[in-house]
């Protein structure tokens, strides 16, 4: 895939594809705040600001002001402290939440992470939904298919059961996300593709590439034109 600002004629027909046209964006968005950990910040991409799924997704609907509020290694409950007041005050009139997986590995170290996760995951969003209203586009992406992901399987963790706690994981984060009237973006079911597709992680055997921010900037995409 590659840079997205590359000119057509640099792109792939399968690039091609998938990038929005000018007609899908005719409204474009006054602002857009992203809520996140390392992926917001675009790591492991050797140009974040560019190649990162965030300002990508935000070219995608043409957001007028990008507020990337991600910082590397957040879970949760610290982003519901640290970057929800920023968003609220911001006024955003699209929100991106992928906040799950440095959680998710927390689980090894604390049996309880998820019911705690569950619960600050409503709280997050019934507040951004309380405090900005119902027109306000909320979406959270759920947790991949992580036995497709090198480092985990180096470390010799089973497929099997990666699968069943990713899958108990993503169970709850679709009930809040139904709670809140929100929009669910689920990159398990597009995570298969990875098997095609090795170049979508980048050389830490973890973050996504340049490509593999590509493709989750336009799974994002396509279900906010849902």
């Amino acid at each position: 895939m590659g840079n997205l600002f590359a000119s057509p004629s640099k792109l792939t027909s399968r690039q091609q594809e998938r990038m929005p046209s000018t007609t899908e964006n005719a409204m474009a968005v006054s602002k857009y705040v992203a809520i996140g950990a390392s992926d917001a910040v675009g790591v492991g991409t050797p140009k974040p600001q560019q190649d990162g799924w965030v300002p990508k997704f935000a070219s995608f609907i043409q957001a007028q002001k990008t507020v990337n509020l991600g910082v590397s290694g957040s879970t949760l409950n610290e982003a519901l402290r640290q970057q929800i007041p920023s968003a609220l005050q911001n006024q955003p009139d699209v929100i991106t939440i992928w906040l799950a997986v440095n959680d998710f590995n927390q689980q090894v170290f604390d049996t309880d992470i998820l019911n705690k996760y569950k619960k600050d995951l409503n709280i997050m969003l019934s507040t951004l939904r309380s405090k900005l209203g119902q027109e306000v586009k909320i979406l959270v992406g759920n947790i991949p298919d992580l036995s497709k992901v090198t480092v985990y399987t180096q470390f010799g963790i089973p497929s099997l059961l990666l699968s069943i706690k990713v899958k108990q994981w993503n169970s709850i984060i679709a009930g809040a996300v139904k709670a809140n009237r929100c929009t669910l973006v689920d990159l398990y079911k597009h995570w298969e593709e990875l098997a095609k597709h090795p170049e979508y992680i980048s050389f830490d055997g973890f973050h996504p590439s340049s490509d593999g921010y590509m493709r989750l900037a336009q799974v994002f995409y396509d279900q906010y034109k849902k």
